[in-house]
């Protein structure tokens, strides 16, 4: 057995050879938690389960650590709009995230750091970075100096000179280069901060991952996984920091594709996304009450991690309709108690004789993980054994279904009460789009009043849907609602 991976750091495709014989350190990044999940932060989670399940299979022991940050402008931005503190912000959208993750079968993350667990060592982290002179102090922090890191923008393919600064890094005249990077960020009066050498403050985001992979997983791990717009400056700049610091970091590099609508990608400048109601098509919520959570896995399982996943109606509702008919076929071998498969546990699939296109698709499937972990292929092998079931005689149907049954669940797929979640999905789904469509009139209505400078009107409004539990938020791009 040969697992091949594409590493995004050295661009070819490479044999997995753990660092630890038998088993494999893999970090991935989690979200910022200030406000209510949307898929894109359920996909890495989603996928990446996928591939600790089959390096399971394979019979390798997986540490998946996916980090929580929980410190962040956004963080206290959002406290400062809404008056709320913000720890209970974060425990709040903590304890969602973990409930869809749960529901998407989510079931391999062994460790979930938070970033202000980690902040003494993050701090003692930039310490050793300032003293071998990798990083200096400025007016407002402490900022890493890209032009001292050889390589600089390997993974992205970034020229040095063509960078600007991430998105997060607040311009500042004292930096040395555009593209330097906060590690440590000076407290505004007010805001949540530590003690440090430099002032009390907080740690840059890139710090974070840098900090928390190391502390546990050790200075060099076998994989780094995470969306593929986090390559820069994210996790280009861990690499520089894990490099600055003395440590190997990951062998590695893993990032799977980003969100598309209807064969267009979605990104946050995208002019669409201005749109609420647009917006709401990809908030967990409406896709999980809309299609049910198997059909969010299936999807994001059914083609191959590193390319795009596309969230539009018609993409998903096909989705659905063939895990569906899917689990039809199954039957009640869904509803047995399942668990992560070992090593032990898919060996005991390879091994029932079945018809020769049946077994072959078998084997198929495997070769189909083994090859960089392709799902989509590998679900098309699952198709293949329900034909082969539907042409089999009585006798040898049974063992083709548990075979494929069996199989599914080696990535998470045909878990109990799937089947009735989908049934769930679409009672409640068809209740959400109409309220949707009632909640747009109304707020539009709402909007006309507040142009008029009818503020009476709006607040009424505002004010009956929260007595009947709807809370309507006023942003620069509009209003919405929860």
């Amino acid at each position: 057995m040969t697992i091949v991976l594409h590493n995004t750091l050295t661009r070819k495709a490479e044999p997995l050879q753990p660092l630890r014989e038998g088993h494999i350190g893999m970090y991935v990044c989690g979200p910022t938690v200030y406000d209510d999940c949307h898929i894109g932060h359920l996909m890495g989670p989603a996928i990446f389960d996928a591939v600790a399940r089959w390096f399971t299979a394979r019979g390798l022991r997986v540490r998946f650590v996916n980090n929580i940050t929980d410190i962040d402008d956004k963080i206290i931005n959002r406290s400062r709009e809404t008056g709320e503190p913000w720890q209970a912000i974060t425990e709040r959208i903590i304890a969602q995230y973990n409930g869809w993750l749960k529901m998407l079968h989510v079931a391999t993350i062994t460790d979930q750091p938070r970033c202000t667990q980690y902040v003494a060592q993050m701090v003692r982290y930039v310490e050793e970075l300032v003293a071998k002179g990798r990083a200096y102090v400025a007016a407002d922090g402490v900022y890493y100096e890209v032009t001292r890191q050889e390589n600089y923008g390997k993974l992205s393919g970034r020229r040095l000179d063509e960078m600007e600064a991430g998105a997060r890094i607040e311009r500042d005249a004292h930096l040395h280069h555009p593209a330097d990077f906060a590690l440590w960020k000076l407290a505004k009066p007010g805001e949540p901060s530590w003690p440090s050498p430099w002032g009390d403050g907080r740690p840059g985001w890139h710090i974070e991952c840098s900090v928390m992979s190391s502390e546990l997983l050790g200075g060099a791990f076998d994989i780094h996984g995470g969306g593929d717009d986090l390559k820069f400056p994210h996790h280009e700049n861990e690499i520089a920091q894990a490099e600055a610091h003395g440590d190997a970091y990951a062998s590695c590099w893993m990032h799977n594709g980003l969100v598309q609508y209807e064969g267009v990608k979605v990104g946050k400048s995208d002019p669409r996304m201005k749109d609420a109601a647009f917006r709401r098509q990809f908030m967990a919520d409406h896709l999980i009450g809309t299609y049910g959570a198997p059909t969010i896995r299936f999807l994001l399982l059914s083609g191959h991690y590193r390319r795009p996943i596309d969230f539009g109606p018609a993409a998903i509702a096909a989705a659905k309709t063939a895990l569906t008919r899917l689990l039809k076929q199954l039957g009640q071998r869904c509803e047995a108690p399942a668990a992560v498969a070992d090593a032990a546990a898919l060996a005991r699939l390879l091994e029932p004789t079945l018809p020769p296109q049946a077994d072959k698709a078998r084997a198929a499937f495997c070769t189909a993980l083994d090859d960089d972990i392709n799902t989509g292929a590998a679900i098309a092998q699952l198709f293949t054994l329900a034909s082969e079931a539907n042409k089999a005689p009585e006798a040898q149907r049974g063992a083709i279904l548990d075979v494929c049954c069996g199989l599914g669940r080696v990535i998470g797929l045909f878990q109990p009460g799937d089947l009735a979640a989908l049934s769930a999905g679409s009672a409640a789904g068809a209740g959400d789009e109409r309220l949707g469509q009632v909640m747009a009139l109304v707020l539009e209505l709402r909007q006309k009043a507040r142009a008029n400078r009818d503020f009476a009107t709006s607040d009424l409004i505002r004010d009956r849907l929260k007595a009947a539990g709807i809370t309507v938020k006023d942003g620069k791009d509009g209003a919405t609602w929860e």
